[in-house]
């Protein structure tokens, strides 16, 4: 039950209820926000009016980045179509599946560099391995993986800890002690082919987080005591909102840029290939 005041004299008469005394009592800058929102009112219909001035409020003087982030993509959800392409962010920081983000609604705010853990979805049901046709080009000798060494950062992991950076000149010592199968499957996993094919099906999968533009990537090769392979896959897209609204006009089912992908091939004795722990993340900002 809402608890209200009422505060009366010979002039007026008025109600107030706790939740408007908190909302009073904690906003950070009222000023700020009733300037702002005097220069963005028209671009909302009449209707939507009262609920964006309610979630600019919450826009503003909210501690939760993720109450924030919703708010945001409420706001630019009721504005009128000419308003919307106000509301942009950039990506400052990507941490695994973390991100740190600025919100902007034109020149008039910005929320200046707020953290999110943002949203993950995983395609483990739905992307087991690499397609057959990319197979076509294994080969025990590692030639395209000898190509890719010196524009990507591909690394071996001695402990969780330790990790070197591999040269072309390490390649024999390390694939001397796997098999020739498993040098195929290598040639794949540990390559542009691998990343290719992982991108497509991506893409394939989830038309509304698409893995647009050209990302860097990291590979972590592990070689584990009992003969198996696994090669961790982390790809980084600082991919922002203007870039994004490009892709957009071409991909027009690209809800959301997928900022950071994360895959697990583990690769048997038998050089066959398991792909899983597939996950995309993205910030939540539509």
């Amino acid at each position: 039950m809402t608890t209200v005041f009422n505060i009366s004299g010979s002039l007026f008469s008025k109600t107030i209820s706790l939740n408007e005394i908190e909302e009073i009592k904690n906003a950070k800058n009222p000023s700020e926000i009733k300037r702002l929102w005097d220069r963005i009112a028209d671009w909302f219909c009449g209707t939507d009016k009262e609920n964006a001035k309610k979630v600019l409020f919450e826009l503003i003087n909210n501690d939760d980045a993720n109450i924030r982030i919703d708010a945001f993509n409420q706001l630019k959800a009721m504005a009128s179509p000419a308003f919307k392409d106000a509301f942009t962010y950039t990506t400052t920081a990507i941490n695994d599946t973390a991100f740190t983000v600025n919100l902007s609604i034109g020149a008039l705010f910005s929320t200046g560099e707020i953290s999110t853990a943002g949203k993950s979805i995983s395609l483990n049901e739905h992307i087991k391995t690499f397609t057959p046709e990319y197979f076509i080009k294994r080969d025990i000798h590692l030639e395209q993986v000898k190509k890719d060494i010196p524009r990507s950062e591909i690394y071996l992991c001695h402990t969780t800890t330790h990790h070197e950076r591999i040269t072309v000149d390490m390649l024999p010592q390390i694939i001397n002690k796997i098999s020739e199968k498993q040098k195929e499957s290598l040639n794949v996993a540990l390559s542009q082919i691998g990343i290719i094919d992982i991108k497509n099906q991506i893409n394939h999968h989830t038309k509304a987080m698409s893995l647009l533009g050209d990302p860097s990537k990291k590979f972590f090769l592990s070689l584990e005591n009992q003969g198996n392979i696994t090669v961790e896959i982390h790809i980084i897209n600082n991919l922002d909102a203007e870039k994004h609204r490009v892709y957009q006009e071409i991909y027009p089912e690209s809800k959301y840029p997928c900022l950071y992908a994360k895959a697990r091939i583990d690769i048997d004795t038998n050089g066959n290939c398991h792909i899983s722990d597939i996950t995309l993340s993205h910030p939540g900002i539509e």
